[in-house]
Formats: structure tokens, C-alpha cells, sequence
């Protein structure tokens, strides 16, 4: 499949939107890696003009989602068992002190978001409503990370967020696993609740590790030895 594969938006023909439609598109694995991203074709497909695609398809290149060559065009990036592991090994040291530091930090407020995005991810998931699961599984983690307090550190997360995506769509349509984040996620929540930083941090690398076993075991035992000694 190739760009055809994006869904036009519901509204106006905005750059966050060619954006948002283009990325979800290969998030959720309807635009394949490898598959080239030609103006023309998203164009037609999303109804838009090719001044905002262009744009981002530029932002899209920047986060490392896509690729763009000279004279040959952009096409989304292939993904790779190296690849997978420098993205969640990255993960796990990043969010890992996020994690740590939000726990620290976590207050009433913090946990009435998380919970409510763990809410919103659950009724979503009844009702097969994965675009939506997603973003409500994002909004969890980034309202812990928040309370970390590091702007910073917050936006230097999204481009490996981000291409975590593209691995886990597997796992978005399996019962088991899905019960199995939830729990894992519910493991985090309580350790920042409780002001347990080390728990908290630990707990977020055995959701990360978890998630790559669905995908591959070797991979999995490969990132828990990288990651054993990750800081916070």
C-alpha cells in the first residue's frame, strides 16, 4: 500500500492536519515502511494543496519518521531490529527519568489525568476506536512525565514516541496484551502515587521491555541487558 492510504481529514486543509493524517496513516501501519510518499497522490488523497504536504512531509523527516532523498522523493523509513532497539533502549533512559523525577513531584492533580487518559484508553478500546486509544495511551504516560517538571525533556521524548508507534501496532489488536499494558500501566500510576521513584522507573522499563517481547523475545532479553544499569 502507499499514500492512497491516508484517510482525508474531517476539516479544513491545515498543515497539522496533512501532518496528523499522514503520520497516523503510517503509525498505524496503513502506509507500510518503505512506502514512497508522493505529492500528487497525498494531495488528491487528503484534498489538500501540496504547500502544507510538502511542509509535513519536512516536519515528518525532521522527527525521523520519514526520509527524504534528493531527486528520488521522501518514502516512510524502513524499520529494522536495530532500529527498534536504539528507539526503546532510548526510551527507557529518557522516560526512565521522567518517570523517576515524576514520582517525585506527584501530586492529586497529576494522578486525576492519568487516570482519566487510562479511562478514555479503556472505553476507546471497547469500542475499537484505536486512533482514539492512542492518543488517550500517549496522554497517560505524558501526564506523568509532566510532573517531572522538565519541558525539555518532555519534547525531547516525541520523535522516539513516535517511531515506538510504528512497532506497536500489533499489539493494539490483542486482548491479552492489552490487559497486560493495562496492568503494567496501573503498576506505574501506583508508584508515582506513592512517591516511589526507583519502582516508578522500573516499572516503566518492564512496560517497555514487555512491549518488545510481544514483537520479538530475543529483543526483549537483548534490551533488558542494554538497559540493567539505565540511570535516572
Amino acid at each position: 500500500m502507499t499514500a492512497a492510504g491516508v484517510k482525508k481529514p474531517k476539516r479544513s486543509t491545515t498543515l497539522e492536519q496533512a501532518y496528523n493524517a499522514i503520520l497516523e496513516s503510517i503509525c498505524n501501519g496503513d502506509i507500510p515502511p518503505g512506502a514512497p510518499l508522493r505529492l500528487q497522490e497525498l494531495s488528491t488523497t487528503l484534498g489538500m494543496s501540496m504547500m502544507p504536504i510538502r511542509e509535513a512531509l519536512r516536519q515528518l523527516e525532521a522527527i525521523g519518521v520519514i526520509e527524504m532523498t534528493p531527486h528520488k522523493g521522501a518514502r516512510v523509513r524502513e524499520i529494522s531490529t536495530d532500529d527498534l532497539i536504539d528507539t526503546y533502549r532510548t526510551r527507557i533512559t529518557l522516560e526512565g527519568i521522567l518517570c523517576s523525577r515524576a514520582a517525585e513531584n506527584f501530586d492529586a492533580d497529576d494522578e486525576a489525568a492519568a487516570r482519566e487518559a487510562l479511562e478514555r484508553q479503556r472505553i476507546a478500546l471497547e469500542d475499537g476506536d484505536i486512533i482514539e486509544a492512542r492518543i488517550a495511551h500517549k496522554d497517560f504516560h505524558y501526564a506523568i512525565y509532566r510532573a517531572a517538571g522538565s519541558v525539555w525533556m518532555l519534547r525531547s521524548i516525541d520523535p522516539t514516541w513516535l517511531n515506538s508507534e510504528r512497532y506497536r501496532v500489533t499489539s493494539e489488536q490483542d486482548g491479552d496484551q492489552l490487559t497486560l499494558r493495562r496492568e503494567e500501566h496501573e503498576r506505574m500510576l501506583a508508584a508515582c502515587v506513592a512517591h516511589r521513584p526507583e519502582q516508578a522507573r522500573q516499572a516503566l522499563r518492564t512496560h517497555l521491555i514487555s512491549t518488545v517481547a510481544h514483537l520479538d523475545k530475543n529483543l526483549a532479553k537483548r534490551l533488558d541487558i542494554l538497559t540493567a544499569g539505565a540511570c535516572c
